[in-house]
């Protein structure tokens, strides 16, 4: 049996990994945006300054090997370079997945790593994401995953988290949801055995603090002495940035602490509109959500059990802030999706009869439903996701609401708040 499951494992790896190939090259874009090159500037020499985690790391690398980083074709590079050891990371996962998965449950592994695939190759190749900060935190939280599930090298999570605030402080919403729920996972799942309770209870609360001091730290006080250290990471952003064209407004926020809710006005009008069509467009999907959800409920019993239950169901509403105070709702529903894929993959290696049989249960609505068998090609329509917008056909849509709007109700002045975008 382990030499067929090796087999199988080898056979759809080689050829998920061609199928990676294929898709990385359609999405591929070939440019890193200004956003991404100009935290390129930012570093811990300015003091311990908010997102200059990337940047130190990029001008260390320059200072070792004595290779001048301040211009785009380095920061193109190392955004390559990077993007195929996030890659890697990620087929590692599933790797390791593949491996601690029992054979009768591989068609479900099989099935979540295509989604996840799916999802994630457009999402990191595409113009508008490629090399972004994502990148590096959900990396950091697939590692944090391979370890819960391996129970090896757990204490390595806390300078993971940390690594991971350290990258950009919205972590805390995004993916650290994937680790805390890991870990509740864990200490429900201990019963009696108080040792290891403990373990997993001081893990979680020693992950919770650092994320949760970190975060605070960043998004409060990091930002003492801007304007005396502007000048000189706006030369180097420029310098390192597509045609000298570096990111204002991430330098105006992170650096001189200038609130954008006003800048932002016009992003969060087209949010909202495009939300309900996209929401529209992946009910499929939220419908299979809500009968899985409805399987796992069904199956426990204790309270402990739907305290458990809860957690890994619902870990994704982290992210609810994101969507209430931020803009880029494309990035926070990519977070929710794939919080659920690593999750319930996670569950499947170690083997928890709860997902594993309500997993069953929702494939066998495939019978009643045969147009299921439409959902993975289905979501090549939608992919890949962008940033504030969700893709090419949805923006369109919602400028084309946002121009009918504003021809009948003149006084919102809608069009004009949308066209401030193309400043920022």
């Amino acid at each position: 049996m382990k030499a067929e499951q090796r087999k199988l494992r080898t056979n759809f790896i080689l050829l998920l990994g061609f199928f990676s190939f294929v898709l990385f090259c359609y999405s591929y874009g070939g440019k890193v945006t200004s956003y991404n090159t100009t935290l390129y500037a930012f570093s811990y020499r300015y003091g311990f300054i908010s997102r200059a985690f990337i940047g130190t790391l990029y001008q260390g690398l320059g200072s070792i090997f004595g290779f001048d980083m301040l211009h785009y074709d380095s920061a193109l590079k190392f955004t390559q370079i990077i993007t195929g050891i996030f890659f890697l990371d990620m087929f590692l996962f599933f790797m390791f997945i593949f491996k601690w998965t029992k054979m009768e449950y591989l068609k479900y592994t099989e099935l979540l790593i295509i989604l996840m695939t799916l999802l994630t190759v457009p999402m990191f190749s595409s113009k508008y994401n490629f090399g972004r900060v994502d990148i590096y935190m959900f990396g950091f939280s697939l590692l944090g995953a391979i370890i819960i599930t391996s129970k090896r090298c757990e204490w390595l999570l806390i300078p993971i988290v940390a690594a991971s605030c350290m990258v950009h402080q919205g972590y805390v919403f995004m993916y650290f949801n994937i680790i805390l729920v890991l870990l509740i996972y864990r200490f429900f799942s201990a019963g009696p055995d108080r040792k290891e309770r403990r373990h997993y209870g001081l893990l979680f609360i020693l992950c919770f603090i650092t994320g949760s001091a970190l975060f605070l730290y960043f998004e409060f006080f990091s930002r003492t002495n801007g304007d005396a250290i502007a000048n000189e990471i706006i030369r180097n952003a420029s310098a390192v940035s597509y045609h000298g064209d570096y990111h204002k407004t991430l330098i105006d926020h992170e650096i001189l602490n200038v609130d954008l809710a006003d800048a932002e006005k016009g992003f969060h009008l087209e949010n909202f509109i495009q939300a309900p069509f996209f929401l529209i467009l992946v009910s499929p999907f939220l419908w299979l959500w809500y009968r899985f959800a409805k399987e796992v409920f069904k199956r426990t019993e204790t309270t402990e059990e739907k305290i458990k239950y809860f957690f890994v169901l619902f870990g994704f509403l982290t992210l609810v802030p994101n969507y209430a105070l931020k803009v880029d709702y494309a990035r926070w529903t990519f977070a929710a999706a794939t919080y659920f894929l690593v999750v319930t993959l996670a569950l499947i290696a170690i083997e928890d009869k709860v997902v594993t049989e309500s997993l069953f249960a929702v494939r066998q609505l495939q019978a009643g439903h045969p147009w299921l068998v439409l959902i993975i090609p289905y979501l090549i329509i939608l992919v890949p996701f962008w940033d504030v917008y969700f893709d090419q056909v949805l923006k369109n849509l919602g400028d084309w609401v946002i121009v009918l709007l504003d021809g009948r109700f003149p006084g919102l002045k809608l069009a004009e708040a949308v066209m401030q975008n193309a400043e920022l």
